[in-house]
């Protein structure tokens, strides 16, 4: 079985599955963008994917969101994975020595008192595991815990993000539909045929009405004329 993520190998969505499966239940297949994780499963009877859906300090990841809409794939299970952060060098530095540091924009934006804290500079990258690539003395990378040690990496320090309880939610998905009787939790994708005033309201009194609670809800564009 293909298990599609987006890679490479130490991302938080490489994480994620770790969480899920093992590297013996499926052959994990990194990929580069959301997009080719998700149309790769569309196009795959026997695949399966994960993929970010939503942060509790940055929100819906909207591509992914889009996508429930717009492609053949279904929402089968869900990951709660931790963000944490660590601080990995060249082994022989300490956080005094370290000048600089590299991330994606998402990781210096959820690190950005720490990076103040210790007067660092500051870069941006494509991922977080590219920032490892530019560790080199005086110059640090900021990327999942437990992504730096699959590279050789050490971390100089750890938990250094700014929120202690950031969680992002994770699907699986695959391009059937199958409902668990015994599931305990549901995502639905609704979309009106006319709008009209009160139609929100509506549609969330039917929930109320069955004595449903609502998590999570998110509004997005059909896209269309």
């Amino acid at each position: 079985m293909q298990l599609y993520y987006l890679g490479p190998k130490g991302t938080f969505s490489y994480l994620a599955c770790r969480q899920y499966f093992s590297e013996n239940e499926a052959t994990f297949q990194p990929k580069s963008n959301l997009f080719e994780v998700i149309k790769s499963v569309a196009d795959d009877d026997t695949s399966i994917g994960v993929v970010p859906i939503e942060n509790s300090i940055e929100g819906t990841i909207n591509i992914v969101a889009d996508a429930l809409a717009q492609q053949d794939v279904f929402a089968h299970g869900e990951i709660r994975l931790d963000i944490n952060f660590a601080l990995y060098g060249n082994g022989s530095n300490t956080i005094s020595d370290i000048k600089k540091v590299y991330s994606i924009a998402p990781a210096i934006s959820q690190t950005t008192n720490y990076i103040h804290q210790h007067q660092f500079d500051y870069d941006y990258v494509d991922s977080t595991i590219q920032s490892l690539t530019k560790i080199e003395n005086g110059v640090a990378a900021i990327a999942p815990l437990g992504s730096g040690e699959a590279y050789g990496f050490t971390p100089i320090d750890t938990h250094i993000e700014d929120y202690p309880h950031n969680v992002t939610r994770f699907l699986v998905i695959k391009n059937q539909q199958q409902f668990d009787q015994n599931a305990t939790s549901l995502m639905f994708l609704i979309t009106p045929m006319h709008d009209k005033p009160g139609l929100l309201a509506s549609v969330l009194n039917t929930f109320a009405l069955f004595n449903i609670n609502l998590s999570w809800i998110e509004s997005r564009p059909l896209k269309t004329n």
